[in-house]
């Protein structure tokens, strides 16, 4: 099984050199940064990290979502791994995600409310909300998913070809576990642990963001 590794950049300096040299790279053969434009050293600090077979591809369209679907395009592993540059999600994860895939799962998330499972960077506004989206996700779809809104995850490509995905923003976290349920994509989740960044500031809008996440849950498939 080739392995992809997808990771969005949005002046992510300070971060994203710490992620990718933290990337198992015997388990990921292939990474694709997809950078929105970066106005500080993030392009340069990712190509220290990078091998020459790995790819920078400079977003078109901006957007958390448009980052993955412009990847999508050009991405040849069997298996598509899917995460952020911050550091909160943690590379040596990768190695349980992609053996959870390989058991036969379509789909596999990676959850921080699943048994085992933490976050170290939630406030008390993400736990509630996360958990509220998380429960309403699940209730209006009919999935069974402790953490809809933490895209850390692995997608086999032929399960991903399914899914005709179109959300340019963090809405997109929520189109694809709702449309890979309605797939019947084989789905599994395994816990991790969210570090804090290691740099920065989110770029998540609670309520802009939220906005747009809520419609989604609500929209019929």
């Amino acid at each position: 099984m080739k392995v992809s590794l997808i990771i969005p950049t949005l002046n992510e300096q300070g971060c994203i050199g710490r992620v990718l040299s933290e990337v198992p790279k015997k388990i990921v053969n292939e990474i694709i940064i997809v950078d929105g434009r970066s106005s500080d050293n993030t392009v340069a600090e990712a190509r220290k990290e990078l091998r020459k077979k790995d790819k920078i591809i400079y977003q078109k369209d901006m957007g958390y979502g448009a980052a993955f679907l412009e990847a999508f395009k050009v991405v040849s592993g069997d298996c598509i791994v899917m995460m952020d540059a911050d550091g909160s999600h943690n590379p040596k994860d990768i190695k349980q995600i992609v053996d959870k895939l390989k058991e036969g799962y379509d789909y596999v998330i990676a959850s921080r409310y699943a048994k085992g499972g933490r976050s170290e960077d939630d406030t008390l506004l993400r736990l509630l909300g996360n958990k509220i989206f998380t429960w309403m996700t699940n209730v209006v779809h009919g999935i069974n998913t402790t953490d809809s809104l933490y895209l850390f995850t692995a997608i086999s490509k032929q399960g991903l070809d399914k899914l005709k995905l179109k959300s340019k923003e963090f809405e997109f976290c929520t189109e694809i576990i709702v449309k890979a349920h309605k797939a019947g994509l084989k789905f599994a989740e395994v816990p991790v642990v969210e570090r804090p960044r290691f740099a920065g500031k989110s770029k998540v809008n609670p309520l802009i963001h939220g906005l747009k996440i809520l419609k989604i849950i609500l929209r019929p498939y």
